[in-house]
């Protein structure tokens, strides 16, 4: 079942045409309680959001009565209102054009499209051995040859075997855990003076891993970026000696890429509602606001 064209119809006109959260353009008429849960198509349980909204709060019942209390309230607004003349009313027309759909948002935001939420009962990377927040430590040099050079304008590599690698002659090191203003810092230097160390910031309900990075070569440059990783399982063939064969699980860490920061990067970064938001740069090289990124992932 779903709400009728005419409920649907009077709901746009009674909101003006706009989400009743944040107010722009474009909106969809969505059941505040799902149709799953025995939510009714009535006008009661319709509210008018666009793709962001419906995907940030839709599918949380603890905000069913925010959305509603709002609703309401937009609706007493736009009663206010004078009655729009024809001139916004196309202006109205025009923008939906190229208003964003809930499908643009899935198809443009980044995601670890090897899990699905709600699964199972946790977010399976929690029960891993390797973490970014806890031992076992992933390496830094398994996070760094991720990252890949910056010469290169793809990544080379792009999944590495966690359970193979994490301990192997290739990402060999002893590397230090240091904490700094609530954020714990895993370091890697050699006697080069090559450096790279990583921070977690968060996690993403799909899983996507988002840790800020900074890649020292031996010169004075400290090139930052934020990498984007995710983890899955699998298992592989291993061939034993007198023909003996068997599988073994392997922990892939992949890459979904990363966004340069540039030399000495100093400024906030943060995720919050599906957003990545990096701020304006104060460091040395202060590049203001020309850095600041806002990325939407799941």
């Amino acid at each position: 079942m779903s709400f009728s064209e005419e409920l649907k119809l009077r709901i746009r006109k009674q909101c003006h045409f706009r989400c009743c959260l944040c107010h722009s353009l474009g909106v969809e008429i969505h059941h505040i309680v799902p149709v799953a849960e025995n939510g009714q198509d009535a006008e009661d349980n319709a509210a008018p959001l666009c793709p962001s909204c419906h995907e940030i709060y839709g599918a949380n019942p603890e905000k069913r009565k925010f959305i509603r209390e709002t609703r309401d309230f937009w609706y007493e607004m736009c009663a206010k209102q004078l009655a729009m003349p024809a001139e916004q009313i196309r202006e109205i027309a025009d923008t939906l054009k190229t208003v964003a759909t809930k499908e643009d948002v899935a198809r443009l935001s980044i995601q670890n499209s090897s899990y699905t939420l709600g699964t199972s009962a946790s977010a399976p990377w929690e029960h891993l051995r390797y973490s970014f927040t806890r031992e076992e430590f992933v390496h830094p040099l398994v996070v760094r040859e991720l990252i890949g050079w910056l010469a290169d304008s793809w990544e080379t590599i792009v999944s590495i075997d966690l359970s193979a690698a994490n301990r192997s002659n290739r990402f060999f090191g002893n590397f230090s855990i240091r904490e700094d203003s609530g954020h714990t810092w895993v370091g890697w230097e050699n006697d080069q003076h090559e450096s790279f160390t990583y921070s977690h910031i968060a996690t993403s309900a799909t899983g996507v891993h988002i840790i800020e990075c900074y890649d020292c070569g031996g010169g004075s440059g400290i090139f930052g970026s934020v990498a984007l990783l995710a983890m899955e399982c699998d298992r592989s063939l291993v061939d034993h000696d007198a023909g003996h064969i068997s599988t073994r699980e392997r922990v892939l860490l992949k890459t979904l890429g990363s966004i340069g920061l540039g030399d000495r990067y100093s400024g906030k970064i943060s995720y919050q509602d599906g957003r990545l938001r990096i701020g304006p740069d104060e460091g040395r090289f202060s590049q203001g606001d020309g850095i600041c990124r806002e990325i939407p992932i799941r």
